[in-house]
């Protein structure tokens, strides 16, 4: 007989298995990410066809497979609803989604830490889904990008040179290479460093140090020139770290042409 459990969950993807059936990756908060079959899906009258979307919380219960867990039951506890009227939430939220399936695959997938994660997808969602600007959503996927890599072990540690371990005052060069933000000495042999700002890595260390929810000093002071820039800093250093350079965004303005 089965083993069955439950969970809560986040879709991230669907995709087709047969004429009816339909198989959703999502992460989970017990056991990270995990594959199942939605059976009946397809079918008009399912009642597993609408919390199987894309960006929906559920409590599941599944039952366990060799290969893919089958879903038994699935009650909705956040559709984040409003992510799919707005293209600039749907693009940053598809983002989390795909570094999401980069990072929590068999290769990084530690169990002790899906629930935090979890419970940064659903918060970022939420966030991203409620939100009235521009700026809001930027500095929720900023936040996001900055604490997945903290929980995961790859967090930046954005005051200290990485190869002499002293406070970093002024001058800072970030070394994608290195994976590191280095003084200017100690920089001297690196070609490929950047210079950030000293203002910015203030801004990117105090979201680093505070819990997702927290407000800071900033969020009301970013601009959408800042917050861009430094989004954009972050999905590089991400993309260097992982070997794959995510696409979502390429796809977006390919379909816009």
């Amino acid at each position: 007989m089965r083993k069955n459990f439950t969970t809560e969950a986040i879709n991230l993807k669907n995709y087709p298995l047969n004429d009816n059936d339909n198989i959703v990756i999502m992460f989970s908060k017990t056991k990270g990410l995990i594959r199942a079959v939605a059976k009946g899906a397809k079918r008009p009258k399912s009642k597993l066809g609408a919390r199987i979307q894309m960006f929906i919380a559920n409590k599941l219960m599944l039952f366990e497979g060799k290969n893919l867990d089958t879903i038994a039951e699935a009650q909705s506890l956040n559709t984040f609803s409003k992510i799919r009227n707005d293209l600039d939430k749907l693009s940053y939220s598809m983002y989390i989604a795909e570094i999401i399936n980069i990072f929590c695959s068999n290769q990084y997938n530690h169990n002790e830490n899906s629930e935090e994660i979890y419970n940064l997808i659903f918060n970022a969602y939420d966030k991203i889904s409620n939100a009235k600007s521009k700026e809001e959503i930027l500095l929720s996927i900023l936040k996001f990008q900055i604490k997945l890599m903290n929980i995961l072990g790859w967090g930046i540690d954005f005051k200290m040179c990485s190869i002499c371990q002293k406070e970093i005052k002024n001058d800072a060069l970030f070394s994608f290479q290195q994976g590191s933000f280095l003084c200017k000495k100690c920089a001297v042999e690196d070609k490929n460093c950047i210079k950030i700002h000293d203002k910015i890595r203030d801004f990117m260390q105090t979201l680093s140090d505070v819990n997702f929810l927290q407000e800071t000093k900033y969020d009301k002071l970013a601009n959408i020139a800042v917050l861009k820039k430094c989004f954009l800093f972050m999905k590089k250093y991400i993309d260097n770290i992982s070997h794959k350079k995510t696409k979502i965004f390429e796809v977006l303005e390919y379909v816009k042409k």
